[in-house]
């Protein structure tokens, strides 16, 4: 009998397991009331123009994944301009949306004040063209939206035994190149359909402000700023200032301190106002208002607002 003897070979290393993982994407859509923005475009007779002031208006359609949601045309207004506007606006939507986007009124460095939706998934629901006629002047509004989209950032997570009958494992970015370890708490197997809760805002930043205050004028009332005022500085360098501070977490004798209750802080004294910064959404609740007592006041007035931008 006689033969040969055939080595044998094996091809390594042999992967054992080629898995998909993602950090989950987000969008972010977006409606605006000045004319062209890249938070979306508002336009009266098909022109792009700022829209404000409109007591009396019938919204006509919102156009959402190709549908008008509006059962039938209503009356409404939207007030002055701005975060007045822009709330009653919100509303709308917010009563009107089947799909529950969460809408509120947002500020960035790009678009100033906006409506911006809640963290949304990448891909889905189509939001489109808000559409209403003004009452009074027969001139069509219309909001049309704009969006951010972060997509889904893919990894693959390969197992593999070497030819030494070691097992390894290595990350792989959707490029194909090997990566470090993504973060576990941050990815979700590819197959899972999540929804963003991680973000609620774009970007959370703290903005700084200062005003210098001289004779018997008055700051504007931090409470009714429209950012999310996290922390409020006076210091009187000159006369006295007459401080007004009326607010939920202040009480005298159990009730929310009045106007009644003003105190006067002569020069040379610096009083903050703040709250717990472990969370970004908390902010001053309630009046506070600086006012020089005399020709002779001189105050300076810093804090700090969060705004939020899709920019970065």
């Amino acid at each position: 009998m006689s033969g040969t003897n055939a080595g044998v070979s094996l091809d390594c290393p042999i992967t054992l397991a080629n898995e998909c993982w993602k950090v989950p994407g987000y969008r972010y859509v977006t409606y605006d009331n000045s004319a062209t923005t890249p938070c979306g475009v508002s336009a009266i007779d098909g022109t792009p123009a700022g829209i404000c002031d409109r007591p009396n208006i019938k919204f006509t359609s919102w156009i959402i994944n190709g549908v008008n949601v509006f059962a039938a045309p209503f009356n409404e207004g939207l007030d002055e301009c701005g975060t007045p506007l822009l709330s009653d606006l919100a509303a709308i939507l917010n009563t009107w949306d089947p799909f529950a986007g969460g809408w509120t009124v947002a500020v960035s460095d790009t678009c100033a004040y906006h409506i911006r939706s809640r963290a949304l998934p990448p891909t889905g629901t189509d939001y489109g063209v808000l559409t209403a006629v003004d009452n009074d002047t027969g001139d069509v509004l219309t909001f049309t939206p704009a969006q951010t989209v972060v997509h889904d950032q893919v990894f693959h997570r390969i197992v593999e035994v070497d030819c030494q009958g070691q097992t390894s494992v290595r990350w792989m970015n959707s490029a194909g190149a090997t990566v470090p370890a993504p973060n576990p708490t941050q990815i979700v197997e590819c197959s899972v359909q999540a929804t963003p809760g991680g973000r609620t805002a774009p970007t959370q930043r703290v903005r700084p402000r200062i005003q210098r205050y001289t004779g018997a004028v008055s700051s504007p009332n931090f409470d009714a700023l429209p950012a999310e005022v996290q922390a409020v500085t006076l210091t009187v360098l000159a006369g006295a200032v007459r401080v007004r501070a009326a607010g939920s977490g202040s009480s005298t004798g159990g009730a929310p301190t009045a106007y009644g209750d003003d105190v006067t802080v002569p020069a040379g004294v610096t009083l903050s106002w703040g709250v717990d910064g472990d969370s970004y959404d908390l902010a001053l609740d309630g009046s506070l208002l600086f006012t020089g007592t005399a020709a002779g006041s001189d105050f300076l007035v810093h804090w700090t607002e969060h705004t939020y931008t899709d920019s970065d």
